[in-house]
């Protein structure tokens, strides 16, 4: 145990340090000074040599909140009245949701972004009312928002393949449930769901791993973006016919409760 917590606290020693690094090479655009962007390189080149940062741990820590980002929330707490009167909102949006009135429960969790808008939770579960509603565009949105305030939040990325799922976009909702699975990957509706998707006896799983397929469907969704070409037959996509015309609809039968 005391050697797991060791390790843990290894990597986020290193991830603080790439951060820093990240903040000082992202200064010297802001003064045009030699002097300073020389000082600053030996900076950051003393912070790769003892951490051992390489150029792809730049990537992956980017996808964290920045310093200046981190520091403005710390330097500008949420009251805790507005906590408090958000978390009430939120477990009134969950009982609506647990009666079906998906409307409403919006409203409710829409309140509580109001009031605490770095909530990622409150994101997610709005996004699960929107994609009961159909309403799929609006619920992706939601679910960027909510890994962007926390990249750790697998049922976000859940969420979002949920969502992209139910547009008909299976290859988008696989790497999304992937990304879950990164996170949890003992999760088993999110195994199941993944399962489903890639399965090449459907609809989803064939496009997936059919190139021909993938590429018909990209024809057909440029053509529907373009009005002169939308009269042209053959452009639409169309289901095979041994397939359920709406094949998303089972993928509701993955979806995690409410937070």
């Amino acid at each position: 145990m005391a050697c797991m917590r060791s390790k843990h606290d290894s990597e986020n020693a290193k991830n603080l340090a790439i951060a820093i690094a990240d903040f000082l090479s992202s200064q010297s655009a802001y003064k045009f000074d030699s002097s300073f962007t020389r000082n600053l390189r030996v900076a950051v080149n003393c912070l790769e040599r003892v951490y051992s940062i390489h150029l792809k741990d730049y990537s992956r820590v980017r996808q964290f909140p920045s310093l200046p980002e981190i520091f403005h929330r710390a330097s500008h707490p949420v009251p805790i009245k507005y906590q408090l009167n958000a978390e009430k909102c939120k477990a009134q949006g969950n009982v609506l949701v647990q009666q079906g009135k998906h409307s409403m429960a919006e409203i409710e969790f829409t309140k509580a972004i109001c009031l605490n808008e770095r909530n990622p939770v409150y994101y997610c579960n709005r996004a699960d009312t929107r994609i009961k509603q159909g309403q799929y565009q609006k619920a992706v949105a939601d679910c960027h928002r909510a890994f962007n305030l926390d990249p750790q939040y697998a049922k976000a990325y859940a969420r979002l393949g949920q969502a992209y799922f139910m547009m008909n976009h299976p290859a988008k909702a696989a790497r999304c449930y992937k990304k879950a699975l990164k996170i949890e990957p003992h999760n088993e509706t999110y195994v199941r769901a993944l399962s489903h998707i890639t399965q090449p006896t459907n609809l989803c799983g064939f496009e997936i791993f059919n190139p021909f397929q993938r590429l018909k469907r990209n024809i057909a969704d440029l053509a529907s973006s373009i009005a002169p070409l939308r009269s042209v037959s053959g452009c639409s996509y169309r289901p095979l016919a041994n397939d359920s015309p709406h094949p998303s609809s089972t993928i509701l039968s993955f979806s995690e409760s409410t937070d």
